[in-house]
C-alpha cells in the first residue's frame, strides 16, 4: 500500500492537469463578462452619501474603492459611462481627492468620456491649490481632446505660481510657449511669449523665451508680406525669395532656433520642420 501511494500522487496530478487544461480549453469559449459587478450600478449622490452614514468624503473613498478594483481592459463603452458618473460623484463629494483626478486623467478621455475628465480636473485644479499637476492635465485636456491649444496653454500657465522647482516651471512655461504657437495668430503668439519671457527672472530661460517672441515677430512679417504679395500679383508666393525679390521685405530672415522658415501648400509662411525641403 505504501509503495503504490507515490503512484497514486502522480497520477492524481496528471489528471488534476488534464482536468485543468479541459476547463481552461472550455472556458476560453465562453462569453466573458465585461466589467466587474462594482461598476455595474451608480446611485444617485444622496444614496452614496446616506450609506457613508452621512460622511461625504467617506462616500467619496468608497466610490473610489470600486473604480480602483474595476477591470478596465474588459470594460465596454457603457462601463466606462458608469466609471465616469462614479468620478464625476467623487469629485462632488471631494474634489481635492488626488486618486480620482489621477485616474480619471489616466483613464477617462481615452475612453470617450472627455466631458467628465474635464469636470473632475477642473474640481480638482481649484480644491489643491497648492498642486500644479491637476492644471497640467486639465490644459492638455483642451489641447489633446478639444483641439484647443490657447486654453490648453491658459491653464499650464495658472500652474506654473504653483511649482516649487524652478526646472520644472521653466518646463511648464516652454510647453505653454509651444502650445500658444499652435493656438494664436502669428503676431499675437508673439506677444504673449514675449510677456511670458518679461515676467521671467533673468536668465538663461529668459532669454530663449525673448528667441522664441523674436522668431515669432520675424514669421508674422514674413505671413503679412506673403498676403501683401498675393493682394499686388494675385497669386500665392511659391518661394520665400519671391518676397525678397519683389520688394515686401528686405530680408528673409534667420531663425535662430535652427528650424528655418518655409511656405505652406497655400503659399503662407511656416516655421519648416527639419523634415521638410526648404522653399
Amino acid at each position: 500500500m505504501q509503495r503504490s501511494l507515490p503512484r497514486l500522487l502522480v497520477l492524481a496530478g496528471v489528471l488534476s492537469a488534464l482536468l485543468y487544461g479541459l476547463a481552461a480549453q472550455r472556458l476560453s469559449g465562453l462569453p466573458r463578462a465585461t466589467a466587474k459587478p462594482e461598476l455595474l450600478i451608480a446611485l444617485p449622490r444622496f444614496a452614496q452619501v446616506l450609506l457613508a452614514a452621512g460622511d461625504r468624503y467617506l462616500a467619496a473613498n468608497l466610490a473610489g474603492f470600486r473604480v480602483l478594483v474595476a477591470e478596465t481592459a474588459r470594460m465596454r463603452p457603457e462601463d466606462y459611462a458608469v466609471q465616469a458618473k462614479l468620478q464625476r460623484d467623487i469629485a462632488w463629494f471631494n474634489p481635492a481627492h488626488e486618486d480620482n483626478y489621477y485616474i480619471a486623467a489616466a483613464i477617462l478621455p481615452w475612453n470617450g468620456e472627455v466631458d467628465a475628465a474635464e469636470y473632475v480636473l477642473r474640481k480638482a485644479s481649484d480644491a489643491r491649490s497648492f498642486d500644479w499637476y491637476p492644471l497640467f492635465q486639465y490644459g492638455f485636456l483642451f489641447y489633446h481632446f478639444r483641439h484647443d491649444p490657447a486654453t490648453g496653454a491658459q491653464w499650464l500657465l495658472k500652474g506654473v505660481p504653483r511649482v516649487k522647482n524652478q526646472q520644472d516651471a521653466w518646463a511648464l512655461q516652454n510647453v505653454a510657449a509651444g502650445w500658444i504657437e499652435k493656438g494664436y495668430e502669428t503676431a499675437n503668439a508673439a506677444g504673449l511669449v514675449a510677456a511670458m519671457a518679461e515676467n521671467s527672472p533673468r536668465g538663461a530661460f529668459r532669454n530663449y523665451l525673448q528667441v522664441r517672441a523674436d522668431r515669432l515677430r520675424d514669421l508674422a512679417t514674413l505671413q503679412d508680406a506673403a498676403k501683401r504679395f498675393r493682394e499686388r500679383f494675385g497669386r500665392d508666393v511659391k518661394e520665400l525669395g519671391e518676397l525678397l525679390s519683389s520688394g515686401m521685405i528686405a530680408r528673409i530672415p534667420v531663425d535662430p532656433l535652427g528650424v528655418g522658415f518655409g511656405l505652406d501648400a497655400s503659399g503662407r509662411p511656416i516655421f519648416r520642420s527639419s523634415s521638410e525641403g526648404s522653399k
